[in-house]
This record gives C-alpha cells, structure tokens and sequence, in this order.
C-alpha cells in the first residue's frame, strides 16, 4: 500500500509539472512550490545542530468554473533524510502539524471571488503576515521552513472603504488532531470539537507618509484556554505596520523597511501576556536581495504562531536571494533566550531553496 501511495504521488507531481506548460487555455491553474532546507538548533552559537534536513513538496490544481467560482486543491509531501515511511492522511498527525513521511491536502476548498468579495470554505493556507522581509506573523502563521499547518473552516474577505478590507476566518480544531501551531495551555482540551475564530481589518495601500500597511485584529478561542480554575476563552487583540520609504537612487530600486506587530492576551495579566516584533529591512535591492534584522519579545502567555516562542526575546538575521521570479534562497540566523533558567539558550540556522511553479 505504501509502494501504492509513494506511486500516485510521483505520477500526480509529474502530471502537474508536464501539465502546467499546457494549462494556459484550459480551465486548469497549476501551482505549487518544491522547498529543501537543512535547518539547525543548537545550545552552541553557531546553530548548525539538530541535523533537520527536509523536503517539502506541494503539487496543487485549480479548476475554474467561471470567472467567479473555483476549486483548488493541493497535497503536501514532507520527508526528512530520515525517509520516513510514507503514510496518507486527513488529519494533522504531527506535533500539532503534519509529520514526516505523511502525504495529506494543505488545500481543498472551494471559493467564491468578485470585485468585492472572497470566499474560501474548506481547507485552505491563511496567514496574516505583516510586509517585512520575513512575510509572517506572531498571531496566525501558517506552513513555516518545516511544518505544516493549515485552517479547516471559512475564509471571508470584504472591501470595508476604497482602502480597507475586513477578513474573517473560522476555523474547526479537533483535540486530538490540532491543525495551527498554538502553544500550551491554549489547547483546545475541553471539548472534542472545537471552534476558533479571527476578525481583521486591513489597508494595504501607500499613503503620503509611505506606510504600505495598517491593520489590527482580534482573535478568540471559547473555551479552549487552560488556565489554574478551568477552562476559559482566550482573546487576543494585535495591531501591524510597515513603511517603506523609497530611496531608489541608493538602492538600486530597493527600499528601506521598518515593519512592526503588538499583540496583547485579554484574558491575563498584561504583564503576561504581549508579544511584540519589530524588524528593520532593506527590500528588493536590485530585484534580486532582501535583508533584515528583526527583534522579538514574547510573554509567557501570548500563545499563538510558534514562529515566536512563547516567554523568550530574540533577534534575527535573514537574507534571501532571488535566482528568477521561481526560484529564491533564504539564509537566517536566530538567537532566542528563554526568560526561563531551565530552557537554555537557542542558537538556529537554516539554509533553504524554493522553487515556486
């Protein structure tokens, strides 16, 4: 059965790849990406422990019905050197992500699109990333450099003015099969269904002071938050920025960023319970650069989007080179300290190629 499954999935990446040069006049869109990466964590400075080298690849296809309905649909493959045994799945059947060696969808939803309205019902990949260089988020951050995760539920997107957009996403959570990288105690123990979900508001417009992003959010979790007493809601409320101010004459048509994220658990002591990021970039030098140093700090109760730990401060140095419009290569180093004398200090590396086609 296994030989059976590992089969059909090469044939199916191979149909994509053969078919995508011909789709242009049919109603088929074929996407996806191929990613290989070696990513290291170590108590040691330079990062390159851990030995995690992997590869992810994600063949998908999009059937349009018209020019206002579809549906995509997208399998994902992730294998470490390792060579896990390959398994197909439905489920999230990692640490609250897929797990190596498993072939599941990270997409298949249907969606409704018009000038003014997106709709999205089923599996889809949603992240509000904020405009730096890194293009992710610390409060819903989806399929990072070696997991996968994505939202089971509903996905609107609804111009509010001519400069603003609201989205809204409900999302399912099954206890024993959590499929967004939240961290204890926002568990989801209580119930074995679970529902979750995330209201935000968004202007990605240039304005006179060069601001390219404004948006806040809130996000909410009935029942799902374990604290001493039971079991209670956990909210949370997080604003983002990001300016981009032109100096196209120094950089070769680049520009300077300083992009920015503060969250806030309502349901804590404020103390407890903020994350804040703050990253300072040099963007799209000559087409082909991206650089950044960025700066986060994480309370012990800001729980969602593990790209963040939780009650640790730390800074970050990424570099990504663009080869073609496909192809793109991404280096980081990462130190995080741990507001905790248990947890030593991390060290991180990784090194990482992906081809989009």
């Amino acid at each position: 059965m296994k030989k059976i499954l590992s089969s059909v999935f090469l044939l199916f990446t191979i149909f994509l790849f053969s078919s995508s040069t011909s789709a242009q006049e049919s109603n088929f869109q074929f996407y996806g990406d191929i990613r290989l990466a070696h990513i290291g964590v170590d108590t040691k400075a330079d990062g390159l422990g851990g030995d995690n080298t992997l590869l992810r690849v994600r063949p998908g296809a999009r059937f349009l019905f018209n020019e206002n309905h579809s549906f995509s649909g997208r399998l994902v493959y992730l294998v470490s050197k390792e060579l896990e045994p390959l398994t197909f799945t439905v489920k999230a059947d990692g640490n609250r992500a897929l797990a190596y060696g498993s072939v599941s969808f990270d997409e298949f939803y249907y969606q409704f699109q018009n000038s003014d309205l997106q709709l999205k019902l089923g599996r889809f990949q949603h992240s509000i990333n904020v405009h730096s260089n890194a293009k992710r988020s610390h409060l819903k951050f989806q399929s990072n450099a070696n997991f996968v995760h994505w939202t089971d539920g509903l996905y609107i997107k609804k111009s509010v003015t001519s400069d603003w957009y609201s989205e809204l996403v409900l999302e399912y959570q099954n206890r024993n099969n959590l499929t967004h990288p939240y961290s204890f105690p926002l568990n989801f123990g209580k119930s074995e269904n679970n529902f979750a979900g995330y209201l935000n508001f968004e202007n990605r417009k240039r304005d006179d002071n060069n601001i390219i992003q404004k948006g806040f959010g809130i996000f909410i979790a009935p029942n799902a938050y374990s604290k001493p007493d039971g079991y209670t809601t956990y909210i949370a409320f997080d604003s983002r920025i990001a300016i981009d101010i032109p100096k196209k004459e120094l950089l070769n048509g680049g520009s300077f960023r300083i992009a920015g994220e503060l969250g806030q658990n309502l349901n804590t002591d404020f103390s407890d319970g903020t994350s804040a990021v703050m990253s300072f970039g040099i963007n799209n030098f000559a087409d082909r650069h991206e650089f950044m140093i960025e700066f986060a700090k994480t309370d012990a109760q800001w729980l969602t989007a593990t790209a963040y730990r939780f009650n640790s401060d730390e800074v970050e140095l990424r570099y990504r080179y663009f080869a073609t419009s496909k192809l793109n290569f991404d280096v980081r180093y990462r130190i995080r300290e741990s507001r905790s004398d248990l947890v030593p200090t991390q060290y991180s590396t990784f090194l990482r190629a992906t081809y989009s086609f």
